[in-house]
């Protein structure tokens, strides 16, 4: 019921992003897209750390459910906004809203999944979750081009609102027990600051860190420009740039069978560089091309490669963490990872109105070539066995991410 809940809410909020995307682009500018895509996702790069804290301290179960009634409303509220042409501020606020939601539920969301099944079999629950969200990142913005161009801009919101109410039905019917809050001395503050110096201390996951970051700012962000993509160099509908969107989530499900496939034979350090120098060629042609079907290639490229990469630097952490640590560590890659992007694609929104879309593009791609190199000189990780042996990878996944994404 979990999965199924996650994934229905997943499919929702990906057609809601591809949506929000695509309405904006139609009545501004791509720095309007990026400020937008910004607001209901930076929440995370604010609260991802607190939020972490203080998931032990709280009922998992009814954070999950007053956040995901929050979700619910806002997109109802967003729906309204564009049906009743509501001032495009009220939009924006209610999209705010949502985002702090989503930055406050994810810890509980994530840390659910152990208490489901035995401990043996916990690598393989994370492995079915990351699936059912790339998948949604494929299905969603897919379903949400059609809705697109079927009915009008208002319906996908309405339909991610029920797909957030099919997921609380599920929670509340599952018969999952959980641990009850455990309070704990420290304030969450001095728990977030145990967790920065542990990573001082150890500085190549500082490293990691900072390489989620790069790569995730300037190779992640793209998205917020592929409706200009479409509508400026490839001119094509919005059903074709719902498939368009989806191609990076399709990629991710490939980058999953990637890393099963080269856990093996390269080594962690190795396969992130592979994944960095990958990901940054691919969106260099993906900024190249003049082609709908070869475009579509290229995003399910930046996807895979992109998901190789920060697939593997989790495992490198996860693996390296001391237990007491796992939560902050886990929250970090989070931040790193979700909280991050927003900001590089109002950069990038930014230097495609002041310079062209095209230009923007291929800064984003170098940036990522020098991401790249960082992680070839800089990046370590101490004691590596050897590939057979690493356990840890068997499900290489990327930072767990459940439903409301």
């Amino acid at each position: 019921m979990y999965w199924s809940g996650a994934f229905i809410s997943s499919i929702g909020s990906w057609l809601q992003i591809a949506a929000v995307l695509w309405f904006v682009r139609n009545i501004g500018s791509d720095t309007l897209v990026g400020f937008v895509n910004m607001i209901g996702w930076i929440p995370v790069l604010f609260l991802g750390l607190f939020a972490g804290a203080m998931s032990d301290r709280m009922n998992r179960r009814r954070v999950i459910l007053i956040s995901q009634a929050v979700m619910m409303g806002c997109s109802i509220m967003i729906g309204v906004c564009i049906h009743t042409s509501i001032p495009d501020l009220t939009l924006v606020v209610f999209l705010g809203i949502s985002g702090v939601a989503y930055a406050l539920s994810t810890p509980a969301l994530i840390s659910m999944i152990p208490f489901q099944v035995t401990k043996e079999k916990i690598l393989s629950a994370n492995t079915l979750n990351n699936v059912q969200f790339n998948l949604a990142r494929f299905i969603g913005p897919t379903i949400g081009g059609v809705l697109l161009v079927a009915t009008s801009d208002y319906v996908p919101f309405y339909l991610n609102a029920l797909t957030f109410g099919a997921f609380m039905v599920l929670i509340l019917l599952s018969k999952v027990n959980l641990p009850p809050p455990q309070p704990r001395r420290e304030n969450v503050g001095a728990s977030v600051i145990e967790g920065f110096k542990y990573v001082s201390k150890n500085g190549w996951m500082g490293r990691i860190l900072c390489a989620i970051c790069g790569l995730s700012f300037f190779g992640f962000s793209f998205i917020v420009l592929v409706p200009s993509v479409c509508k400026q160099v490839l001119h094509v509908k919005g059903h074709y740039y719902g498939l368009l969107m989806g191609m990076t989530g399709l990629g991710a499900l490939a980058g999953i069978m990637g890393v099963a496939a080269l856990k093996k034979r390269v080594g962690l350090k190795a396969m992130m560089s592979v994944g960095a120098f990958l990901t940054a060629a691919f969106l260099i042609a993906f900024a190249l091309s003049r082609y709908y079907w070869l475009s579509c290639l290229l995003a399910v490229g930046v996807g895979g490669s992109f998901l190789i990469f920060n697939a593997v630097a989790a495992a490198a952490l996860q693996g390296n963490a001391s237990p007491e640590m796992q939560g902050r560590v886990s929250s970090m890659l989070v931040v790193a990872y979700l909280g991050v992007f927003p900001l590089g694609g109002l950069l990038l929104g930014y230097l495609s109105d002041a310079l062209s879309l095209r230009t923007s593009l291929l800064f984003a791609g170098f940036a990522c070539v020098a991401v790249a190199l960082c992680v070839g000189f800089f990046v370590s990780v101490p004691g590596e066995k050897e590939p057979a042996d690493r356990s840890d990878l068997d499900h290489g996944l990327e930072p767990t991410i459940t439903a409301a994404d």
